[in-house]
């Protein structure tokens, strides 16, 4: 393979201390390129004349190509979970968060006082998990303590890997089939009906499961149903195809064969057979895990990443914020599925470039961060901040929950 352009290098390693020209990264020092904290890709800033979100290139030839799209009325089908018959555990691993800590986990949520609290949900972006969204959550759930959070390890991540014996995600892995792994770990958590999270918070391929989500329950929600969020909240996430970059770390770590040996060896063949920086070399090695008889494995399933990654320039971005923020075609313009969608972009990241910003600004219900926000209209928000690179949570967590707090202070709750 050919070397690894420096843009690639400086998109997956957030320790990196070199001035990145795309997009910026976490100023973190060297050493914790050897941390857990998985960071997210940038999407590409090459786009065509079609419509947001709906930009096609051909599949890569390590991974199947993306299934087509489920119709609505299966869809309906197969993620509508009612309270009254949800008997099933939680699908995907996760972690609550309260008054900025990490509370044991429990079947459920617990006593009264705590079924209070509103829920927000977090996703995480390609390759990582939940642990990568405790900052804002811990520093949002301490500023605004009627909240808690749920954090999720999407499927084939993290600890709702594939690999994981209690684990089983029935293909195609695409964002509709995510979206039905969140429903199916709210409904057994009674967070369905009037308890279901008031907001949905999302990082790069979190960001896009988090609108799938809302628009998904803004389509077929009933009341004994999960219901849609207030809030959506979108960071850094860029409509259109992935960055071709994303495309060569995964063609990397999928030449290697499994289970490693060590990983030092895994460093060692990144670096001097694919010509990979040996700080991203050994990034990635901290995506391995102990396979139990000295050998190691990934932390996360390949097959599960490539084909969502492929399914990025199939979904209808900007489409979906339109069905979102829609008003009601009623008399008084009362709708309970309406919700609210922030995107966040990141200020350092090159990608938002002003054609797809100005498309963006297209959408009927558009506003201004400037602007006042209404509490009992939903609305589009963009929102930028300016010394961010693609990880907005790492690179002024204090400015995206700024943010958040000021979406919830004018927006109705439950």
């Amino acid at each position: 393979l050919s070397p690894i352009p420096t843009t690639m290098m400086s998109a997956i390693l957030p320790a990196a201390t070199r001035n990145v020209r795309r997009i910026g990264c976490p100023a973190a020092a060297t050493a914790a390129a050897a941390s857990m904290t998985t960071p997210e890709f940038p999407s590409s800033s090459r786009r065509s004349r079609r419509p947001l979100g709906r930009r096609r290139h051909s599949h890569s030839t390590f991974a199947p190509p993306s299934p087509s799209a489920t119709t609505s009325s299966s869809v309906v089908a197969t993620t509508r979970r009612r309270l009254s018959t949800s008997s099933r555990p939680p699908k995907l691993a996760h972690e609550w968060i309260e008054g900025g800590r990490v509370v044991p986990p429990s079947p459920s949520p617990g006593g009264a006082e705590e079924n209070e609290k509103e829920v927000i949900v977090f996703l995480h972006g390609l390759l990582g998990n939940a642990k990568n969204l405790r900052t804002p959550a811990k520093k949002l759930t301490q500023k605004l303590p009627h909240l808690r959070a749920l954090l999720l390890d999407i499927r084939g991540h993290g600890n709702s890997s594939t690999r994981t014996p209690s684990s089983s995600f029935a293909r195609p892995h695409d964002f509709q089939s995510c979206v039905r792994d969140v429903i199916d770990t709210l409904a057994p958590l009674g967070l369905v009906g009037p308890r279901s999270p008031g907001a949905i918070c999302g990082h790069s391929l979190g960001g896009r499961i988090a609108l799938q989500y809302s628009h998904h329950l803004r389509r077929t929600s009933s009341s004994r149903d999960v219901e849609p969020p207030k809030q959506t909240w979108v960071l850094d996430c860029v409509p259109g195809r992935a960055d071709p970059s994303v495309h060569g770390v995964l063609r990397s770590i999928s030449s290697l064969p499994t289970p490693i040996p060590s990983k030092a060896w895994a460093v060692d063949t990144l670096v001097k057979e694919h010509k990979m920086n040996k700080g991203v070399a050994m990034w990635i090695a901290t995506n391995l895990r102990d396979g139990g008889d000295g050998t190691f494995e990934w932390a996360f399933d390949l097959g599960v990443a490539n084909e969502l990654v492929d399914n990025f320039p199939d979904q209808d971005f900007a489409g979906m914020i339109r069905d979102v923020t829609r008003e009601a075609d009623s008399d008084d313009g009362n709708d309970p599925g309406s919700s609210t969608v922030h995107l966040v972009m990141a200020g350092r990241n090159e990608s938002w470039s002003e054609e797809v910003v100005s498309e963006l600004r297209s959408i009927p219900s558009f506003r201004g961060s400037e602007e006042p926000a209404s509490s009992s209209a939903s609305s589009f928000r963009m929102h930028r901040l300016d010394e961010a690179g693609h990880w907005v949570h790492v690179d002024d967590s204090e400015g995206l929950v700024k943010l958040m707090a000021d979406g919830y202070a004018t927006t109705d709750r439950r």
